[in-house]
Formats: C-alpha cells, sequence, structure tokens
C-alpha cells in the first residue's frame, strides 16, 4: 500500500476526488520533485491563505485517500465547515489552484531512477498480460524507451507478440538471476517493429526454463534476494521504464519482482510498484487480500518499502448484473491503492490478443487504447 516514509507522523484523509485532478497532481507533483501527498499538502496551505475562490466542477469525483501532517485531516474538515462547502469542493478547489500556480517546468526538477512496475495478481485470467502490454505500448508510443519482461513461465505474453521464445541453451532472464549468464542480456531482447513504437518498445522473451525458476532459486545461497534486480541492473541506463508481466502465483518469483521494484533511496512514492489488474467479483477481491498479505511480510521481513500502485479493473461489463456491479463499487471505495483505470469488455482487445497483435495497432482509436493512454500518462509521471 502507498504509504508515508518511515517515520513521519502523518493522518490519512479520504475524500471525493475526480480522476482527472487525480491524474493531474500526481503528474505535477512528480515533475516538480514532489511526493503527492506533499503537493497535496502544499496545494491546502495556498487554500487556506486564498480567498475569493471559484467553484470546480467535481462530477465523478471518486473516493481518493492521501497522508497529511498530523492534524491536516482535521484542520481541513473544519476550514470546509467554515467556507460552508463539502471536501470535495475544498480538496478540488486547493489542487485546482496548486496546478495552476506549478505550471509544467521545461525538464523535472528531481532525477529519479528507471521507473519499474510490476503488473501482478496471482489470481490467472485478471488480464496481467492484456494490461501490461498495453501500459508498455502506450508508454513507448508517447517517447519513453520501455522495457517489458515476460516474467510468466506460460509465456503468454511472448506468444501475443508473435515473439519466439528463446531457444534452449540461450541466455534466459533466469541463468542470468542464476549468475551462469555467458552474453550480456540486451542480447536476448527483441525489438517490436510497429512504427508507432518508433524502435523504444523492447521485449524480453520467456525461456522454457522459467518453470523451473522457484526450484533454482530455492537452491541459491548467497543472494537470492536481490539476483532479479542484479540481472537486469546491466539493461535499467537504457530505458525509461521497465514492466514485469508476473506469473498467476504467489510463489519465490514473485518475491523476488516486488523486492524488485521497491522504492529506492531517493525515490519518489509511487514512482515504482505493483500495478494490480482485477475483475468486479469475488475471487478477485479474495485474491488482493492475498497478494497485499504477502507484500506486507515481504516489507516486515526485508524492511522494503513497497508501493502499490492502483488497481485497473478489467473487463468490466455492468449489464452483467448488481453483484457485477457491487464489486466494481468496492473496488472504487478503496483509496490507497484506488482504482487508476476501467476497462470495459470490449472485442478489440480480444481481438487483438487472438490476432497476435499489439493493442494499439490493431485498434489505435478504440476505447481500450485510449484507456491504455490516460493509463501510461499517469503512471509515466
Amino acid at each position: 500500500m502507498t504509504t508515508p516514509g518511515a517515520g513521519e507522523g502523518r493522518e490519512k484523509l479520504l475524500v471525493n476526488l475526480t480522476p482527472e485532478l487525480r491524474r493531474d497532481l500526481r503528474i505535477r507533483a512528480a515533475e516538480h520533485g514532489l511526493n503527492m501527498q506533499d503537493a497535496a499538502t502544499a496545494a491546502l496551505a495556498h487554500w487556506y491563505s486564498s480567498t475569493g475562490t471559484v467553484d470546480v466542477d467535481t462530477k465523478g469525483a471518486k473516493s481518493w485517500g492521501v497522508f497529511l501532517p498530523a492534524g491536516g485531516p482535521q484542520r481541513f474538515t473544519q476550514e470546509c465547515e467554515e467556507r460552508r462547502m463539502t471536501k470535495v469542493q475544498g480538496m478540488a478547489q486547493a489542487i485546482t489552484l496548486w496546478l495552476q500556480a506549478h505550471p509544467s517546468p521545461s525538464e523535472r526538477l528531481v532525477n529519479q531512477p528507471v521507473k519499474r512496475i510490476l503488473v501482478g495478481n496471482q489470481k490467472g485470467g485478471v488480464g496481467k498480460t492484456f494490461v501490461a502490454s498495453g501500459l508498455a505500448q502506450a508508454m513507448a508510443e508517447m517517447g519513453l524507451r520501455v522495457l517489458l519482461v515476460d516474467y510468466d513461465p506460460q509465456a503468454h505474453l511472448t506468444s501475443r507478440m508473435q515473439i519466439p521464445g528463446l531457444p534452449d541453451g540461450s541466455d534466459s532472464l533466469l541463468k542470468h538471476m542464476l549468475g551462469e549468464g555467458e552474453k550480456h542480456l540486451a542480447r536476448s531482447l527483441v525489438a517490436l517493429p510497429q512504427e508507432r513504437f518508433g524502435g523504444r518498445l523492447h521485449v524480453l522473451p520467456a525461456s522454457k526454463d522459467a518453470f523451473l525458476m522457484d526450484a533454482k532459486l530455492a537452491l541459491l545461497q548467497v543472494g537470492r534476494d536481490t539476483c532479479l534486480a542484479r540481472a537486469l541492473a546491466p539493461l535499467e541506463d537504457s530505458y525509461d521504464v521497465i514492466i514485469l508481466d508476473g506469473p498467476p502465483n504467489l510463489g519465490l518469483a514473485i518475491d523476488l519482482a516486488i523486492n524488485y521494484v521497491q522504492r529506492r533511496p531517493g525515490e519518489l512514492i509511487d514512482h515504482s510498484g505493483i500495478l494490480i489488474p482485477v475483475w468486479s467479483d469475488r475471487s478477485s477481491f479474495d485474491a488482493y487480500e492475498m497478494l497485499n498479505e504477502q507484500i506486507g511480510t515481504h516489507s516486515r521481513m526485508t524492511g522494503a518499502v513497497v508501493d502499490q500502485l492502483g488497481f485497473v479493473v478489467n473487463a468490466y461489463d455492468s449489464r452483467k448484473g448488481i453483484v457485477t456491479r457491487s464489486f466494481y463499487d468496492g473496488w472504487n471505495e478503496l483509496t490507497t491503492p484506488g482504482v487508476l483505470a476501467t476497462l470495459k469488455d470490449s472485442i478489440e482487445g480480444r481481438e487483438a490478443s487472438d490476432y497476435q497483435v499489439p493493442l494499439l495497432e490493431h485498434a489505435p482509436e478504440s476505447d481500450q487504447a485510449n484507456v491504455m493512454r490516460a493509463l501510461a500518462k499517469e503512471l509515466a509521471a
């Protein structure tokens, strides 16, 4: 779960916020080298000293949580009461004022390490590969250098991109994790040929030996926790973003991926972390509960700080009935993390997978493609 830094005395404020304002705040905060919670704190301070504020459209606002300095939520509530306005309007005004006072700089003010995103959920069939691939495509389309790692031994990502798997005996990711790689891992990468990606989207294909990952790594006596980080480290300077398509389990491989996307020294909150695809059903809630427990256990045992970037609700169709809608509402009621995007059930997405063509190439103007672009813009911050 996204949390403040260790030792900080902060309290959580729950308030409704439109997805557009949340996205703009996240992007602008990162551009100015600020954590989102610090930008929100500054926005409220600006609002407290402002008079004659103008109402902001809050249609479509959804539940949102942010950590403020101790006493912050109480002061904000009192200020809204004194101004005789709702908290959703007060927060919307504060963020709007801050955005107006802090335009995008010509370049980012604080350098950050390569962005590392694990698309993970131990439940199979929720769309991890679809989300990981679509996000990578959208980020490459917007000009970022992206490495997409097929970290699932079932190799769905590799096959859907029409990429041959690594041949037997080649230098796989696992071999490099075990310290047995003989050639630079970059020699195993494949660039997607579509012109819209500009040669910026590279894939590390799956290898058959990935099925043995947990068994082989269990025998590794030294440096097991950091072996994935060491294997990918030689590639990091060549990319802006590294995205891992996680396997559908809670084994050792996921532990190593969680460790890889942990917050590094000096890294902004939510710069890297875990993106969680889900469905609007009971089994997805149960699966997330187990994943959340694994993340918490890993953090307690290693001291790692791991940010959960948010949920992507996949294949949503409100026509499936009241139960589906109620579970969807349940995801939207969660705040840290919250729902970043909703992908409605669509024929274009199914066709892209069946035809083994990237979504943004198969249906570039589809609703799903545009949702991927909006998600990429927010997570690229």
